[in-house]
Order: C-alpha cells, then sequence, then structure tokens
C-alpha cells in the first residue's frame, strides 16, 4: 500500500456531469463508507449538469472561482471558503459565473441508512 500520492501525477478525466475532475481516492482505494474524493475543475461559464445521487451523500469545499450552487429549488453564491453539504437524493447544479476557473474538493460518502440496511441483510 502506497500511503502518498502526488496529485501532479494523477490525470484530469471528464466528470459524468460536466468539467474536469483529478480522482485523488476511489473507493476501491478504501475500507471505509468513502466513495471518492476529487478536485474538480469548472471553466467560466461552464457548469455541471443538474443531478443527485441515490445512495451518497456529497461535500464540496470550494478553493479557487465563483459560482452559484441550486440545491433543489434554492441558489447559492459560491467563493472560496465555502462549503456545501448534500444529503443523498437532493438534486444540485453547479455553473462557475466568474471570470477565471473554479476548483473544489469534493468527496461522496455512503449514506448511512443505507449501510444500515446493507448490514441488517448480513
Amino acid at each position: 500500500m502506497s500511503y502518498k500520492l502526488s496529485s501532479d501525477i494523477i490525470p484530469l478525466e471528464p466528470t459524468r456531469h460536466g468539467a474536469l475532475k483529478r480522482v485523488l481516492v476511489r473507493h476501491e482505494e478504501m475500507q471505509s463508507p468513502l466513495m471518492f474524493m476529487n478536485e474538480v475543475y469548472v471553466q467560466p461559464g461552464e457548469d455541471l449538469l443538474k443531478h443527485s445521487h441515490g445512495d451518497m451523500e456529497e461535500v464540496f469545499y470550494f478553493l479557487d472561482g465563483t459560482g452559484m450552487m441550486q440545491i433543489e429549488e434554492e441558489t447559492y453564491s459560491v467563493a472560496p471558503g465555502d462549503r456545501f453539504l448534500l444529503p443523498a437524493r437532493v438534486e444540485h447544479y453547479l455553473k462557475n459565473t466568474g471570470s477565471t476557473p473554479m476548483r473544489f474538493i469534493c468527496f461522496g460518502v455512503k449514506e448511512t441508512r443505507y449501510l444500515q440496511a446493507l448490514f441488517a441483510t448480513v
């Protein structure tokens, strides 16, 4: 097992919802409910399509750039230092409305209720 991995050797890849990501941690590397940890890059004017996750909670922490995030019917401004916690099954949409690239860390965790149901069947 390698304890250290430098992000400069991790390639960028497209997300399923738009933009580019660098996958810092994959689920297969962990022995926990952590599903992924990504560094995501959104160019000015670019957006991530509205979506939700059926059994996963998501955390966003913004490092660079500005924009807007829509969570269900509420719209929020986004700036460096902002954090969003999104429960499973909550639709969300993100757009870089600024003039510089947006960068954020995003990670997903299996929902506790999902895990409780999974272990109840074992």
